[in-house]
């Protein structure tokens, strides 16, 4: 089960899963980094997730990461890559992918 999420100000809780979607979109129409990750405490062992959103990747930073994942390739690691461009026919901010 995925675990839960309590947004400021409201008092229903939401599971990650359903938060995801909403805070992507939000970090792609304002051009947002957009990472999630996590870490085990290591006093606990247990696991910590991590959403970020914001200008937090900087092209150095960026590089060194797409080099990592090249170098990590058959131990699963994954990126995607693609150009951007807006939706035709809509003044929305909103890109895909092509």
């Amino acid at each position: 089960m995925a675990p839960k999420v309590q947004e400021k100000g409201k008092k229903e809780r939401k599971s990650i899963i359903e938060l995801l979607p909403d805070m992507l979109a939000s970090a792609l129409t304002n051009q947002d980094d957009f990472i999630i990750t996590y870490e085990i405490n290591p006093d606990t062992r247990k696991r910590v997730f991590h959403v970020l959103r914001g200008k937090l990747i900087t092209p150095c930073m960026l590089g060194t990461l797409k080099n990592r994942v090249e170098l990590q390739k058959e131990e699963g690691c994954t990126i995607i890559t693609g150009h951007w461009r807006r939706f035709k026919g809509s003044n929305s901010s909103h890109t895909i992918m092509k």
